[in-house]
């Protein structure tokens, strides 16, 4: 596999500095290089203790590579000898050492909010920094990084499970740097929204008015890179998820897989796309196929739009 190249790079001028994506793509790279061996087996080369949960979130790209050396053991053990792809690798492992925001929250003094920020999050967070497309579908709510600071106060009290209400202020706060982020990156992103959504009764109008007029001013901007989607039919998801977010990366900079993140039931998990010479995972297929289908039934911007005025002159009407 030593002649195997890694098209992996950085964008011009400077990598956003956060390890979703070279992580993402070491995993992939340290499977391909395992071949037929067992991760059990690959282990049992090494002289240094790592475990086979930590050997597998590496493999998976779940994970911040905080100590790049551990990857030069695991090179080690598979027979990666000193060259191009070795150095290749290592450089990923390396890039896939740099703190993202929702982790510098974490870490610097502020170590109670380990407990508020999960790490699908810290991963989610992560990948959409190097975000270059997002397609986001959500069912129950409007999507956390279009939302009003009162309707985010709100929602999460109402959504959170009853082990986490001591952490909603901390969540809170996180949901709204993620929410400040977008806003200043504003990558290419298209919201499909269910039109239950903007009905919903949180006992203020008020608050959905000025919500639903934050999605106007979206729909009404031309030249926004923000699109809002109404999916107008019930139950539109095929397969029970609350929330699916589809990530595109720039393939002139690096060739990263697309990845689908998927919450259902306070659960986040993510799905890979393949690389080259790779099958498909079925379950990202699954979701691949439930993002096309969704993206194919939902009005275009001129409905979508009308949809939303109904429902804000709906709420106007309780004021």
């Amino acid at each position: 596999m030593e002649d195997r190249a890694v098209p992996f790079g950085r964008p011009a001028p400077d990598p956003p500095g956060s390890w979703g994506v070279p992580a993402l793509l070491l995993g992939a790279e340290l499977k391909i290089e395992r071949g037929t061996l067992t991760q059990r087996q690959v282990l049992a080369r090494t002289r240094v203790k790592v475990s086979t949960s930590v050997y597998s979130r590496i493999e998976n790209g779940e994970m911040r590579i905080d100590k790049p050396a551990m990857v030069e053991v695991l090179l080690d053990a598979l027979g990666v000898r000193p060259g191009p792809r070795r150095g290749q690798l290592l450089q990923l492992a390396h890039d896939a050492s740099a703190e993202g925001w929702a982790n510098s929250v974490c870490t610097r003094s502020r170590a109670a909010y380990r407990e508020a920020v999960p790490d699908s999050m810290l991963r989610l967070t992560s990948l959409e920094e190097w975000a270059a497309r997002q397609i986001i579908i959500d069912t129950n709510v409007i999507p956390g990084v279009l939302q009003i600071p009162r309707y985010r106060e709100v929602v999460t009290g109402r959504t959170l499970l009853a082990s986490q209400r001591r952490l909603a202020g901390r969540i809170i706060e996180v949901r709204g740097l993620r929410a400040d982020r977008f806003a200043s990156r504003l990558p290419r992103s298209t919201f499909f929204i269910q039109r239950s959504a903007l009905y919903a009764d949180f006992g203020e109008p008020g608050m959905m008015v000025d919500q639903l007029s934050v999605l106007l001013r979206h729909v009404d901007e031309e030249s926004s890179p923000v699109a809002v989607r109404v999916i107008a039919v019930e139950n539109p998801l095929a397969l029970q998820v609350t929330s699916l977010i589809r990530l595109s990366f720039e393939r002139g900079s690096f060739a990263a897989p697309d990845v689908i993140y998927t919450e259902a039931g306070g659960r986040g998990e993510f799905h890979r796309g393949p690389i080259a010479g790779e099958e498909a995972d079925s379950d990202y297929l699954d979701y691949q196929d439930l993002s096309d289908s969704v993206i194919r039934q939902a009005p275009g911007p001129v409905p979508s739009r009308e949809l939303v005025v109904e429902a804000l002159d709906w709420h106007r009407g309780r004021l």
